[in-house]
């Protein structure tokens, strides 16, 4: 092993380690705002992030589902292989967490190493179907809010806006609370001010 396989090695370990421990910041802070506002301020969140969840799992089951059973392989078999992978990556709301794990898992299940090395950190950049979810999603929450009354026309250009501005964005929980601003600053016509 070189000196720079051996330096990114100890850096994924590391970063693995403090990943595993973003889920009590993340813990804190909601049981802080709950305490300091009480429940009712994050009903609507809650439907907010149940929507997703359930939206995310219609799209696991249905249209990677159908990919998988296209290429020959069972989604369902992929999911109990990457559980550890996939239980981090809810935890911490962060896919860059699970990325060191992933690379060794593909890696052990037999993916040539200079493949594993491609693809998993380009389909990291440009495979966002998630953030994609989450920020048409959050733009129509934040319009919903704003009592903003979108039409179908504003709603597909919100999509197509979503889907342009999810590429090349990175999975890290840092920028959970802003992917929404720029599909929602062009299409909703908001000012920059009005927003928290």
């Amino acid at each position: 092993m070189t000196f720079l396989e051996s330096v990114s090695a100890a850096f994924f370990k590391l970063v693995a380690i403090l990943m595993k421990a973003a889920p009590i910041g993340a813990f804190g802070a909601f049981a802080f705002t709950i305490g300091a506002y009480g429940i009712a301020s994050v009903a609507n969140l809650f439907a907010l992030i149940a929507t997703f969840y359930l939206t995310s799992a219609i799209f696991v089951v249905g249209v990677l589902g159908l990919v998988a059973i296209a290429n020959g392989f069972n989604i369902l078999k992929l999911i109990r292989y990457l559980k550890e992978e996939l239980l981090l990556v809810l935890g911490t709301s962060s896919s860059e967490a699970a990325l060191p794990s992933l690379i060794s898992k593909m890696e052990r299940a037999g993916a040539a190493k200079s493949v594993v090395g491609l693809v998993v950190p380009t389909g990291y950049s440009f495979n966002l179907d998630g953030t994609n979810i989450y920020m048409t999603m959050a733009a129509l929450f934040i319009a919903q809010a704003l009592n903003i009354d979108l039409s179908l026309q504003d709603q597909v250009l919100l999509l197509l806006v979503a889907m342009l501005s999810s590429k090349g964005r990175r999975g890290s929980p840092a920028r959970v609370s802003s992917p929404w601003r720029p599909p929602c600053r062009w299409c909703l016509r908001c000012p920059w001010r009005a927003w928290p």
